[in-house]
């Protein structure tokens, strides 16, 4: 069965299940073609095109999956994570989860629903302790109260309901957590996120439109990747976001804004 197969030709439209199959399946193609481990990260990216940037750190020159790393270092942004429980919720390959664990001193935690993605993450990331769990973003295996922040890159835009995303992550929040949050989605479905994070007792501290970044840097894609897919067709190009696909596109027509939003949780909320 191609890959693409668990694909909706609209990716908002993919089914919770499809996203597992196809994200399993990609773990063995990644394997098979011999790059599993240089494909830490799967997200777009981020390129800067103007001086509003917020990552706290520098990125070396010639660091691999620059634009990847840059994304994450965004959304966390001035937020200190020393010292602190992190649990990313959507952990794919394991590359943010280790970049965090890298450059912080905390109990970093990776959630992620496609069960060979987190046996990779096991076997790939063990420079520094790291937990990995099979787990759905929608029913979290986490106790109420368990952290100080959740990562989430790229990722809700799968889940196939927000609400219950959203309440899980307040619900393993402690007061003061961190909600840090970028992905791509419609205007209307942004609207949502900020009246429920609100309606949740969370402040939006930051909420800033990075879709113009993200463009940049699939603008640097390589069309090769579709190779590494198997199938170069129009549902991998859509989601890889290459020009002209029609993520990319509705994108670039602001029908879909990648944005970022950092939120606090009250301490005192209830």
């Amino acid at each position: 069965m191609a890959m693409s197969a668990h694909l909706a030709d609209d990716l908002l439209s993919t089914t919770a299940g499809g996203w597992r199959s196809f994200y399993n399946k990609l773990s063995r193609r990644l394997e098979e073609v011999g790059v599993a481990d240089s494909s830490f990260f799967l997200n777009y990216g981020y390129l800067p095109t103007d001086g509003n940037n917020e990552s706290a750190f520098d990125i070396r020159e010639g660091t691999f999956n620059a634009n990847s790393v840059r994304l994450v270092l965004e959304v966390v942004g001035p937020v200190d994570l020393n010292n602190r429980t992190i649990v990313e919720i959507g952990c794919g390959r394991g590359g943010n989860s280790a970049l965090v664990a890298e450059k912080f001193d905390g109990e970093v935690v990776g959630i992620d629903m496609s069960s060979e993605a987190i046996a990779f993450c096991s076997k790939a990331h063990t420079k520094h302790p790291i937990d990995f769990k099979v787990g759905d973003a929608l029913d979290l295996p986490l106790p109420d109260e368990f952290c100080d922040a959740v990562l989430n890159v790229e990722s809700s835009h799968s889940y196939g309901n927000l609400l219950k995303f959203l309440n899980e992550v307040r619900r393993i929040c402690r007061p003061g957590a961190w909600f840090l949050h970028t992905d791509f989605l419609s205007p209307d479905d942004w609207d949502y996120v900020r009246m429920r994070l609100a309606t949740l007792g969370f402040v939006t501290e930051s909420d800033r439109d990075i879709t113009a970044n993200v463009l940049a840097s699939r603008d640097q894609a390589s069309d090769n990747w579709a190779q590494v897919y198997g199938d170069g067709n129009a549902r991998v190009a859509n989601f890889l976001a290459l020009p002209g696909s029609a993520i990319y596109e509705q994108m670039r027509a602001g029908l879909l804004e990648y944005r970022i939003l950092r939120s606090q949780l009250r301490a005192a909320a209830k």
